[in-house]
């Protein structure tokens, strides 16, 4: 590293090296702060901060994570829920100043999940009160792009560098170092949720090289891995112990195909309307009944969202093999997700609704994640000497349950807590510190992710009261204590 005036000066070492600017990364980040750690540094492959990703629901465990990490932060992300309780000023003129008019109550929408017969098997509310009401704590949607530009706005603009993409790391003698280029090219990431395509599938999971600029490098004591499900800090470090099989994502077994399809027939409405939708803006459609041939077929769902103008968008998620998009048209996909349909014996109204897409809009993705626990019980590491994985880049999921965010800023919460400790006790040359902090973290956060990683597999079967029970358990958990007790 050379100064202004062309000769060598020491390298900075950072306390921490964030590695992700998304939103775990970035609340993460926040939470130092806030804890009086600004020797930090946030790097990101992309070169630029752009429009991408879909909505992401920040339910009440996320927001009191969030509100723990950094309360700024939480208010700003609550803000527009909170606007959006206002009713609109509907006040009519009156002959007297004394009267006036009060604002109709907004109304409350139900997301319902329901079985082939149109009968409701449970139900949630999509507005920020009832949650409230209910657990203490509300539920904002807001897109991924807004959430991540949010909480990069909180930061200082120094503390946060696009385009540095990650290609290697080497662990030093009291720190790590972070090898990156500067990239040119806008990669895809085909593991992540929020990449839908609308051409073939690469199952590969490679991803295309492109020349870059010389390799530049980064010291940290403390490395923070939220480079997000296809981590290249968790690669180089399970291909380091041999981990390899555990290095990239597994498939899940569910993948999905979604679309808007405009002007659709009033009959079509019509009937969707008096037998699922009800008034309804959003339903979940499965079959639960025991005649079907195969026992996964169970798990296949339909989501619908009816739109003005008589438009549908909906997402079809289903218990697809690996390979078997592999080398198909838009066409033949659309029609392999209409036989899912017949598969699952839903009613020929949702085949002929789907019929209706035009393959050319047609968006599908694979989902993967990075299970807590294999299948021979081995749990694979979230830590290794300075560094720590945390959100996707340790324990990706499919977004069944929307916990992904939720969870990623829950890890946040605790190793913000615990590297800040850390540092208090000037613990930042002691390997024995840092190996009992990353501990502490996983005894904390392990159990409880293995449950949301369970029950996001499992949760589209259960009854209202299991979904009840779940959600209790799930949502009341409050800070610090989650920290300090691992409740």
């Amino acid at each position: 590293m050379k100064d202004e005036n062309g000769s060598i000066s020491p390298r900075q070492v950072y306390d921490v090296l964030i590695v992700g600017a998304g939103p775990v990364g970035l609340a993460t980040a926040l939470g130092l702060r806030k804890r009086g750690i600004t020797n930090i540094l946030v790097i990101d492959q992309t070169r630029e901060f752009r429009k991408v990703g879909q909505g992401v629901d920040l339910l009440p465990n996320g927001l009191r994570a969030l509100k723990y990490i950094g309360s700024d932060a939480y208010e700003k992300i609550k803000e527009p829920a909170v606007k959006a309780l206002q009713p609109p000023d509907s006040q009519e003129p009156s002959n007297s100043p004394d009267e006036v008019k009060e604002k109709p109550a907004l109304p409350k929408r139900l997301w319902r999940q329901k079985n082939i017969q149109g009968d409701t098997t449970r139900s949630f509310p999509t507005d920020f009160q009832s949650w409230f009401d209910r657990y203490g704590e509300g539920r904002v949607s807001v897109s991924w792009f807004d959430l991540q530009t949010t909480l990069t706005s909180l930061l200082p603009p120094d503390r946060v560098q696009a385009n540095h993409r990650c290609i290697n790391l080497e662990e030093e003698a009291g720190r790590v170092r972070i090898d990156t280029i500067s990239n040119t090219a806008t990669s895809t990431n085909p593991f992540a949720h929020w990449e839908m395509r609308q051409s073939n599938v690469d199952t590969s999971g490679s991803t295309q090289e492109s020349q870059g600029s010389d390799p530049e490098s980064y010291y940290a004591k403390l490395v923070v891995a939220a480079d997000g499900i296809n981590s290249t800090i968790r690669q180089v470090l399970y291909d380091n112990k041999g981990l390899k099989e555990w290095a990239k994502p597994h498939y899940s077994g569910f993948s999905a195909i979604s679309s808007r399809i405009d002007n659709v027939p009033n009959s079509i409405i019509e009937e969707l309307d008096n037998k699922y939708l009800q008034g309804e803006r959003i339903i979940t459609v499965h079959n639960n009944s025991g005649q079907l041939n195969l026992p996964e077929l169970k798990l296949l769902r339909l989501m619908l969202i009816y739109l003005p103008d008589n438009s549908v968008s909906y997402l079809l998620y289903a218990p697809f093999s690996l390979n078997a998009w592999q080398n198909k048209s838009l066409t033949e996909i659309l029609d392999s997700g209409t036989q899912a349909l017949r598969n699952a014996k839903f009613p020929t109204i949702f085949t002929e609704l789907i019929g209706l897409s035009n393959p050319e809009k047609l968006s599908h993705r694979l989902f993967y994640m990075h299970p807590v626990n294999t299948q021979n019980n081995f749990q694979p590491p979230w830590s290794h000497g300075r560094v720590i994985l945390v959100g996707d880049a340790a324990h990706a999921m499919p977004p069944f349950m929307a916990q992904g965010a939720n969870q990623g800023f829950e890890d946040a919460a605790v190793i913000v807590t615990f590297i800040a400790k850390l540092l208090q006790e000037n613990g930042l040359d002691k390997e024995n510190a840092i190996a009992n902090i990353f501990e502490k973290y996983e005894k904390i956060r392990r159990p409880f992710i293995e449950k949301i990683q369970t029950a996001t597999m499992e949760s589209n079967q259960w009854a209202q009261q299991q979904w009840d029970d779940f959600n209790e358990i799930l949502h009341r958990r409050v800070y610090p204590s989650v920290v300090t007790l691992g409740e």
